[in-house]
């Protein structure tokens, strides 16, 4: 009884010791922790660090798992789609010069049945020409496709002589360039109409032959324009921004019979274009920083390589491509950062040249020859434009 009186009588100093720890005889790296039951097993330092590798070793793998399971899957795909152009019978418009020329070259090539069309009479025959020169089966139609009725007659031509239309690739286009005072409310209606209702016009003809065998390719040669609006390219950007759209909304209704359409947005490309383009305003200028654009190696891709990858998009039956590369930077930034762009662009515009010269008129390329073009700033240029029978004046 002694003891616990003698207990009780300790003042409350020495009372309150006997719920201190005794650090002397037990360190506090020794101590229980007091946990949460609700945590799970209690874990170290050393084995957090432990689960957090595992954890994210296992993300990684997952990761890289779930990747390689997309680019397989394309793959297979891909496979699922492709074919051979032997024997098959395209369509290229705009197929006298530049692109469409190069891309007519490659399909007979491939052993492809090629039909092509322009407006200009003397260039469509050269290039008609040339390839039955390469041994091609080939069949060259005067056509305007901002002309429905005779979008209409050279697709029947077509199907009459060789049966109907496996592949339409859909390339006329016109250019114009110049500050946005000097086009006219026409500039813009006339590149709508060469650019989206040329397109829908020989898109819409060559579809019941398609429907009929179920199957079918469509290949629309777009713009990198047409994913962003360069200055002083305002018709031709606005055309090819409504061209993307009507390309990727005709894919989605038309995959599920087995008809694949394929959009290209290419950058600059290296074909000889230049000469034949409309320049306005102060004509010269404008031909000089075009055409010097057009032909530098780093700044334009060759137009054979283009062709090369636009035929392999086709045959893989892909959605969209971006030429050089789906990894281009400028599409990278205009996705992330799409006013940064802009700012960009707009800074840039301030280097084009102003409004003057001849204002409104329009002049061609060949019409606006200076001391910087042709130079040899624009050697690569002038070459492609030998070579892919841009020589001649278009109409």
């Amino acid at each position: 009884m002694d003891q616990p009186l003698a207990a009780s009588r300790r003042g409350p100093g020495k009372r309150e010791g006997l719920f201190q720890l005794d650090h002397q005889r037990h360190p506090v790296s020794e101590l229980p922790r007091t946990r949460n039951p609700s945590w799970g097993p209690e874990i170290s330092n050393q084995g957090e660090e432990e689960h957090m590798d595992r954890l994210l070793r296992g993300v990684l793998v997952a990761g890289g798992l779930g990747l390689g399971g997309v680019l397989a899957g394309r793959a297979l795909l891909r496979n699922s789609r492709w074919f051979s152009f032997q024997n098959k019978t395209t369509l290229v418009t705009g197929g006298s010069r530049g692109l469409g020329l190069v891309l007519a070259r490659q399909l007979v090539d491939a052993g492809a049945r090629v039909a092509i069309c322009a407006r200009t009479e003397g260039q469509l025959r050269v290039a008609e020409q040339e390839l039955r020169d390469r041994g091609g089966a080939v069949l060259a139609i005067p056509c305007d496709v901002r002309d429905r009725t005779q979008v209409q007659s050279m697709v029947d031509q077509v199907s009459s002589h060789w049966g109907d239309i496996d592949v339409l690739i859909n390339n006329a286009g016109i250019i114009e360039v110049g500050p946005l005072d000097a086009m006219t409310v026409e500039d813009f209606h006339r590149s709508m109409d060469t650019h989206c209702w040329g397109a829908l016009h020989t898109m819409l003809a060559v579809l019941p032959g398609m429907r009929r065998r179920g199957w079918g390719r469509i290949v629309n040669v777009a713009s990198l324009g047409g994913k962003r609006a360069v200055p002083h390219m305002l018709p031709y950007a606005a055309s090819k921004f409504a061209l993307v759209g009507l390309s990727n909304g005709m894919r989605t209704e038309l995959s599920r019979e087995n008809i694949l359409v394929t959009t290209i947005c290419p950058a600059l490309m290296r074909t000889g274009s230049p000469r034949n383009a409309s320049f306005k305003g102060q004509h010269r200028k404008e031909y000089a920083w075009f055409s010097i654009g057009d032909s530098l190696p780093l700044v334009s891709m060759d137009a054979t390589a283009a062709a090369e990858k636009i035929l392999l998009a086709c045959q893989r039956g892909d959605g969209e491509v971006v030429l050089p590369s789906s990894n281009n930077p400028a599409i990278w930034l205009q996705t992330l950062a799409p006013n940064v762009v802009t700012e960009f662009l707009a800074l840039a515009n301030l280097l084009l040249p102003q409004m003057g010269g001849i204002g409104q008129r329009a002049a061609k390329g060949y019409e606006s020859e200076s001391p910087l073009s042709p130079s040899w700033l624009t050697t690569l240029g002038d070459r492609a434009a030998l070579r892919n029978n841009e020589i001649l004046p278009a109409e």
